[in-house]
């Protein structure tokens, strides 16, 4: 009986390892993918993150002394929404102060999967060092002011939100 209970377990396992659901409507998606370790940010699936991939690349959560392990992504749609002077500015090569403010503000060194925050509402201090406040506990997750239209699990365990707007700087 432990035998046959643990086989099916393990069955189990083994077949929600690579599930994705689809994001329709409000809902959020997660996505668990079963990508090597050694994949970066950067290099993960950039459907709807394009801009925010190539500001990653550019430059800016580096030199914080902590390590982002969640991150609050601003859609492709969210982008398009800022300034053109402000948009211009971050996805400028070289260093840039408003681009390593605007990652930071996006991102915290603690963990936060959705299952950690069904139905909480919970403050984290991001790596810019301001509060930001996480509201799971109605029909949409809300981050900030901004609601999750998406999650992701990176390869190395990080979460990503992905977001309908930028996170008030």
């Amino acid at each position: 009986m432990r035998i046959s209970m643990l086989i099916t377990a393990t069955c189990l396992l083994i077949v929600g390892a690579g599930v994705v659901v689809e994001r329709h409507s409000q809902a959020m998606t997660m996505h668990i993918g079963t990508q090597p370790e050694a994949t970066r940010v950067a290099d993960v699936t950039t459907n709807g993150i394009q801009t925010w991939t190539r500001m990653m690349k550019l430059g800016g959560l580096e030199n914080f002394g902590k390590a982002p392990q969640t991150l609050f992504v601003p859609s492709d749609a969210a982008f398009e929404t800022l300034p053109t002077d402000e948009l211009k500015e971050l996805l400028s090569p070289g260093t840039s102060e408003r681009r390593r403010a605007f990652l930071a503000r996006g991102a915290t060194d603690s963990l936060l999967s959705p299952d950690d925050i069904a139905g909480k509402r919970i403050s984290v201090i991001t790596l810019d060092g301001r509060p930001l406040t996480i509201d799971a506990t109605g029909e949409e997750l809300l981050v900030g002011d901004a609601e999750a239209l998406d999650v992701r699990r990176l390869p190395d365990g990080k979460m990503l939100y992905v977001l309908d707007h930028a996170l008030g700087r």
